[in-house]
């Protein structure tokens, strides 16, 4: 069914003034898909998208950044709110909520993190960029203390089988632990 002329003249207004099909379908009274059916006859491009108004104009970095103060030994403190229970620091950036740590580590070295994130330095609220290690990050640094200290382990599996090339981790104090075992210990006691 076709509209009238001075609908039409009316949609050619609205389309040049950058109304997007939904708003020019409810000022006329039709149906969006109409509107959209006469854009294409009447060759309009899409309608410009409009910015998101709970769109931050600062970067992740930058908003980042506005939470964070300098501390003592080039630690960073953590200025902004913490998630519940367990106090991680957090922040919303573009509707989305931000966990402060992998963002660091995003700064420092241009990678998304594999594993947790956690500050090596020994403060363990510290967030700043410098200080902050991925899964594998740690493994290799625990490795290398291990292999200082001469602990690492020479078997070829753990105890209930886990090849340790493949799940050996070591501690903060460069003691070898199976990974795997770690993981299902953590999945029965959370089962529980």
């Amino acid at each position: 069914m076709a509209l009238p002329a001075e609908t039409v003249g009316r949609l050619v207004e609205l389309f040049r003034d950058g109304a997007s099909n939904r708003a020019a379908a409810r000022e006329l009274g039709i149906t969006k898909n109409t509107a959209a059916r006469y854009r294409t006859i009447l060759a309009f491009p899409p309608a410009p998208k409009q910015p998101n108004p709970r769109r931050s104009p600062l970067t992740v970095a930058e908003k980042f950044a506005t939470f964070t103060r300098p501390a003592e030994d080039g630690h960073m403190q953590w200025t902004g709110r913490r998630a519940r229970g367990h106090g991680t620091p957090v922040f919303n950036h573009d509707g989305r909520t931000l966990t402060a740590r992998p963002v660091a580590f995003r700064i420092a070295t241009g990678r998304d993190p594999v594993g947790y994130v956690t500050a090596e330095c020994g403060d363990r609220d510290c967030v700043a960029p410098a200080h902050m290690e991925d899964e594998p990050g740690r493994a290799r640094v625990r490795a290398q203390l291990a292999a200082v200290l001469g602990t690492t382990a020479r078997r070829d599996a753990c105890r209930r089988g886990h090849a340790t090339a493949e799940h050996r981790r070591y501690g903060p104090s460069g003691d070898p632990y199976c990974g795997a075992c770690r993981e299902e210990t953590r999945t029965r006691e959370g089962a529980a």
